[in-house]
């Protein structure tokens, strides 16, 4: 194997071209960066953690995993209903991997950067002998007072989605050969919706445009379990209507093959979807790519979902638990 160059050749050679897009990374030649928070606006921060063959697979192009490293970080800043502007990241390389997989590596995410215009501030990187890893840490802002959080959602309002769940799910699961469509047009979406999540930022930023009362978040670990997540934080209960909750025409095939794939598609997870709870009126304004599926209740905790049947059932983290008539 070809020697691999040392932490501060990586860094000068194929990240630090990245950095220049933002004065705040000084060109990554200091121990820190430097930037100012515009008035009148507050710093939104997250910070995830990516572990291979935990959060992404080890064999996949290090391009898809670049862009997915950035990407889910920009889905946490969307459901705040902020702009991003930079970030941080810290990458432990595998001692084994090979220079070129980090060039390949590097090329990806600094060209999502410049889609998604944030700059690099700085980081870190180390070699390991154990499995690759990359915590990203993402700013963004936001006006004052102006944030969504997921303690917003009142009984009476409305609970919509962005885009489509479940696509996600099953890519992994076509990816681990699990799930076969016999299409290769539907294997093609639904692995890129598992490798390429679209951070909502749009959707995010109009929402909190509005200057009205929504509550967000992203669908990271699937809608079974994060809608319960606003359900602790509101003090309320939802009634969702499966017959509303949108799928794209791969989910349908596989929904059609197996309607045991609903399970996955309401538990699985990396949808990096939002979830909204506002008025009905607000809602609408958000554009047609948001999709209302329920209602908030006043009854806290009890998340409930009515089937294709006209049959209730609650919402367990795990997908359909027991129905009742």
């Amino acid at each position: 194997m070809v020697a691999r160059s040392g932490e501060f050749e990586l860094i000068a050679r194929y990240f630090a071209p990245i950095s220049r897009r933002s004065a705040a990374s000084l060109a990554l030649s200091d121990d820190a960066a430097i930037f100012s928070q515009r008035q009148n606006h507050e710093t939104v921060v997250t910070c995830d953690a990516l572990v291979a063959d935990v959060h992404f697979r080890a064999e996949d192009s290090p391009e898809m995993i670049a862009r997915k490293v950035l990407r889910v970080n920009l889905s946490d800043i969307a459901a705040m209903g902020a702009k991003p502007v930079g970030v941080v990241l810290a990458a432990g390389y595998n001692r084994d991997l090979p220079e070129d997989w980090i060039v390949a590596f590097a090329k990806a995410f600094g060209e999502d950067c410049a889609d998604f215009d944030v700059g690099l501030f700085g980081g870190d990187t180390v070699s390991t002998p154990g499995p690759s890893f990359f915590s990203l840490t993402a700013f963004g802002e936001i006006p004052c007072g102006r944030a969504l959080r997921r303690n917003a959602a009142r009984p009476g309002d409305v609970v919509a989605v962005t885009g489509t769940l479940g696509d996600a799910t099953l890519g992994l699961a076509v990816l681990q050969g699990r799930l076969d469509l016999h299409d290769a047009q539907h294997h093609d979406y639904l692995c890129n919706r598992y490798w390429l999540p679209q951070p909502r930022l749009d959707t995010g930023m109009t929402a909190a445009s509005l200057a009205r009362r929504v509550a967000a978040m992203d669908i990271s670990d699937g809608l079974a379990g994060d809608i319960r997540k606003i359900a602790t934080a509101s003090n309320v209960g939802f009634v969702l209507q499966q017959n509303l909750i949108p799928l794209s025409d791969s989910a349908q095939a596989a929904i059609n093959l197996d309607p045991v794939h609903w399970q996955s598609i309401l538990a699985g997870g990396d949808d990096y979807e939002l979830l909204l709870c506002g008025h009905a009126a607000d809602i609408a304004r958000l554009g047609p790519d948001v999709t209302v599926i329920g209602t908030v209740t006043d009854k806290p905790s009890e998340v409930l979902i009515v089937d294709h049947n006209g049959k209730m059932a609650e919402l367990t983290k795990g997908g359909f638990d027991h129905f009742s008539m």
